[in-house]
């Protein structure tokens, strides 16, 4: 009996022996990073997010303008002579270039050409009242520089400074034969401060507000070049107070819609041979279309 307990005590000891040998053994007795080791390593490890550019290396946005326009004429006196109102159709082309560190930094050179006519209700040089058109061409120019600060994940706000030139022609009678051409040149400085927020990915919102002052302008009148009483060139350099633009729209993938607004007044300009500029304000009402190309 004793015997036979031996006999079975020593096979228990000799299967539990193998079980042991044949279990899973510790990643420790193997020298093996635990589990828990490793996922610690692979955290350690992981490179830290790098923040996107805020803006493309380069990039440019065709556009194209519904511009409602409107100019009015005063006498000394405040009295109200002349207005012109009516539709223009504006063509823009916006390239602009992203520098340094995240892209903050950009340069960018908006160019629009606008052209149309509108209606005109004033009178003529003698005062007789005269309804006609108005016929407009113009160029814009606004070289800009601007950098962006980001103020969280989704909003930007960019402060923007820059140069700007407007050349239009004014064809009073569009063609008539009792109206006169006149060619304005105006030189400004702008500043200006524009905020952003970045719903997703695909859609954002955008705003702006700018301020134009004015530094140098010029007025060139050529009265009785279609026949009407002797040729006098007329050259005129009315005063003005800072234009104000406003602006707000939203881009959805990729394609841009903005409202805007600018209001401009031209003070009385001083005589040459006898004639002058009398006050004129300008108002313009848009909206804008346009679609940003990525060329990175």
């Amino acid at each position: 009996m004793r015997r036979q307990a031996r006999s079975f005590a020593i096979g228990v000891a000799v299967a539990a022996t193998l079980l042991l040998l044949a279990g899973p053994r510790s990643a420790l007795a193997k020298g093996e990073p635990s589990p828990s080791n490793q996922t610690s390593a692979s955290t350690k490890l992981t490179p830290p997010r790098v923040e996107a550019d805020v803006n493309p290396t380069f990039e440019i946005t065709p556009s194209v303008d519904w511009r409602y326009f409107n100019w009015k004429e005063f006498s000394p006196t405040g009295v109200e002579q002349l207005t012109e109102s009516g539709s223009l159709l504006v063509f823009g082309l916006d390239p602009k270039v992203a520098l340094g560190p995240k892209k903050r930094f950009f340069v960018e050179a908006s160019t629009n050409l606008y052209l149309g006519k509108v209606d005109y209700d004033g009178a003529l040089q003698n005062g007789t009242p005269y309804q006609s058109k108005t016929g407009y061409f113009g160029l814009e120019l606004a070289p800009t520089a601007g950098y962006v600060f980001s103020l969280g994940p989704r909003f930007r706000l960019t402060p923007t400074a820059g140069l700007g030139f407007e050349f239009w022609n004014r064809d009073v009678g569009d063609g008539d034969i009792r109206g006169y051409v006149e060619k304005y040149a105006v030189y400004t400085i702008r500043t200006g401060l524009r905020g952003s927020y970045r719903l997703n990915r695909d859609v954002g919102f955008h705003s702006k507000m700018e301020l134009k002052v004015p530094a140098a302008i010029s007025e060139s009148v050529a009265l009785g070049q279609r026949g009407q009483g002797p040729r006098v060139d007329v050259s005129l350099s009315p005063g003005s107070s800072p234009a104000v633009f406003i602006e707000g729209g939203s881009t959805i993938y990729g394609v841009d819609v903005a409202l805007y607004f600018e209001t401009w007044t031209l003070t009385k300009s001083q005589l040459d041979q006898g004639f002058f500029q009398p006050e004129s304000t300008r108002k313009l009402f848009g909206i804008r279309v346009g679609h940003s190309f990525d060329l990175n």
